[in-house]
């Protein structure tokens, strides 16, 4: 679904070279998991930023479903991302002015093609929020919100519109181990519910779960690990409070 080749990143501040990226090849494929793990500084969210097309590369090929991602105009990618790619990321992004079921449903009521009625995304939005543990939290704002609740909103937030992947930019990072946890294990649950890929972008290089792939990056460089994974059975399902 998503082919990265020999991506680069290059930023400059004032006159010193920064090269976030260097050279990164890695394929996505439908439903899969993949992880990517890495210390700060390492170019992890850059990455990421450049497969869901966020950022365009210095270099480099990426592919969607096929497609030469960055040949297409930025209608094109804007609509790409708003129909088949979720993002969640550490910082919950959630309006303030709105409740977290509006936040829910803006996405979808944003979206141009297809157009769906306004009371099919209300009851997905509620569904979602039941999936994610919120069902009673729907007409709160944010700040009434802890911040695992924040981050449960943002991953319903992410799913309206039905994404093929969803690319998740260290989204335990404001969290303590505890909400941590639940919110990865609330990743897997709706990963499996909706079907899609899951990319998750970490520092935590020690975060087990069955990832069918994982990858170490540093200084920009990206390398696959091969390990051992566990039974999908093992794995725990999103909690609700």
């Amino acid at each position: 679904m998503i082919k990265a080749v020999n991506l680069n990143k290059t930023y400059f501040q004032g006159k010193t070279k920064i090269e976030a990226v260097k050279t990164a090849s890695l394929e996505i494929f439908k439903k899969e998991s993949v992880l990517i793990a890495g210390p700060s500084g390492a170019g992890k969210s850059t990455l990421l930023h450049l497969l869901g097309g966020l950022d365009k590369p210095t270099r480099g090929k990426l592919f969607f479903s096929g497609s030469d991602f960055y040949a297409l105009s930025d209608k094109a990618r804007s609509e790409i991302r708003n129909e088949k790619i979720g993002f969640v990321f550490q910082f919950y992004h959630l309006l303030p002015e709105f409740t977290i079921l509006e936040n829910v449903m803006l996405p979808a009521l944003m979206k141009k093609r297809p157009r769906r009625n306004a009371r099919d995304i209300k009851k997905r939005s509620e569904n979602l929020l039941n999936l994610v543990g919120l069902g009673r939290r729907i007409g709160h704002r944010p700040r009434e919100l802890s911040g695992g609740e924040s981050q449960r909103a943002a991953i319903a937030r992410a799913l309206i519109n039905f994404p093929e992947v969803l690319l998740c930019d260290e989204p335990t990072g404001n969290l303590d181990s505890k909400i941590g946890h639940e919110i990865i294990d609330c990743l897997w649950a709706m990963k499996e519910k909706e079907n899609m890929a899951l990319v998750i972008v970490t520092h935590d290089e020690q975060m087990q779960s069955d990832f069918d792939k994982r990858f170490a990056m540093r200084d920009g460089i990206i390398g696959e690990q091969k390990y051992g994974t566990q039974s999908l059975s093992e794995r725990q399902v999103c909690r609700q409070k």
